[in-house]
């Protein structure tokens, strides 16, 4: 009954903490598709297509840093839990479920980690720079 108990309670507090933080919650935002606007210059329009995919990398790039803070903690809870139940283990059974729970308990930080960041879709493309105008040749003559 107690290797339950121990299993059961690292299991629980794992999936209490990983279902708690938020970054694996992460939501998908589309990136916003490059807008042509014939009232501007195609070198203002690049510059504000530019920005936007800046703003949507950095956006990204947060979203991935709280994914990985909080499969961090959820990996270092687990050990957490692995210790303090190896310290009161006395059988071989009791030492073997708390490493099988531990395992578990990383198994599924690392799943919620992958699909939080499946969920937040594919990397924003780059906006492709307009081609510079070709300046007219000069004609040299003598």
């Amino acid at each position: 009954m107690e290797r339950m108990s121990v299993g059961r309670a690292i299991t629980v507090a794992t999936l209490i903490a990983i279902s708690a933080s938020t970054p694996f919650a992460a939501m998908a935002e589309p990136t916003p598709a490059p807008t042509i606007d014939p009232a501007r210059n195609p070198m203002e329009q690049f510059r504000i297509d530019r920005e936007n995919y800046i703003n949507a990398m950095q956006m990204r790039n947060f979203n991935i840093k709280n994914i990985n803070i909080a499969f961090k903690s959820a990996c270092d809870k687990a050990t957490l839990d692995f210790k303090s139940a190896m310290s009161i283990a006395r059988t071989p059974d009791q030492k073997n479920l708390a490493a099988s729970a531990r395992k578990s308990a990383i198994s599924t930080a690392v799943i919620a980690r992958d699909n939080a960041i499946t969920a937040l879709g594919a990397e924003p493309t780059p906006p492709i720079e307009p081609a510079k105008p070709f300046k007219a040749a000069k004609n040299k003559s003598r």
